[in-house]
């Protein structure tokens, strides 16, 4: 009898539990494949975000200088939308 009570309750917590599909692979993945190399030459990769479904990447240069790029979905390419002086270096007080 308990089995059975244990069976039902796994029965109806698996059924009610919400499935969680996430895309594969990451849309950040997709969008890095489409980075254009030849303007991010010599610049580090700081990472990549998503806001509000837009993909942005963040690349560093030797003087810690920032560039933020935005992916555009449809035509599969990058804009530069930001140039941040000193951005990629952390203040430490």
């Amino acid at each position: 009898m308990v089995k059975l009570l244990l069976l039902i309750i796994v029965s109806v917590l698996c059924a009610c539990a919400p499935s969680i599909e996430e895309e594969y692979p990451p849309k950040w993945v997709i969008a890095s494949y489409y980075l254009p190399k030849e303007k991010l030459q010599g610049l580090r990769n700081a990472g990549f975000f998503e806001i509000q479904n837009t993909i942005y990447s963040h690349h560093c240069d030797s003087h810690g200088n920032m560039i933020r790029m935005k992916y555009n979905e449809d035509g599969h390419t990058w804009k530069q939308i930001k140039y941040e002086t000193h951005g990629c270096i952390e203040n430490t007080l």
